[in-house]
């Protein structure tokens, strides 16, 4: 089956954007996980706060609610390499 060319262009700019958020998630995943070290425990109500808010205003109001959702997953996910490193 034959794209439309818009279609195919529009996953290529996507697929390119995926590598792009994967290597910069693996660099902070690689950041957050020696960061348990540091910490008496790895929950920081206020500091996640604080990044959730960041990272929904530098979405934008358009998209600051979906952003917000993935980056609480990140969280998610670097708390849990902490407790494991």
């Amino acid at each position: 089956m034959k794209l439309h060319p818009g279609l195919a262009s529009a996953r290529k700019k996507i697929d390119a954007l995926d590598a792009r958020i994967a290597a910069l998630l693996a660099r902070r995943f690689e950041i957050a996980s020696g960061l348990g070290a540091f910490k008496d425990k790895v929950a920081d109500g206020a500091r996640e706060r604080a990044v959730l808010a960041a990272v929904s205003r530098a979405a934008g109001r358009r998209y600051a609610a979906d952003v917000r959702a993935v980056f609480a997953g990140v969280i998610s996910r670097s708390k849990k390499l902490q407790r494991t490193k």
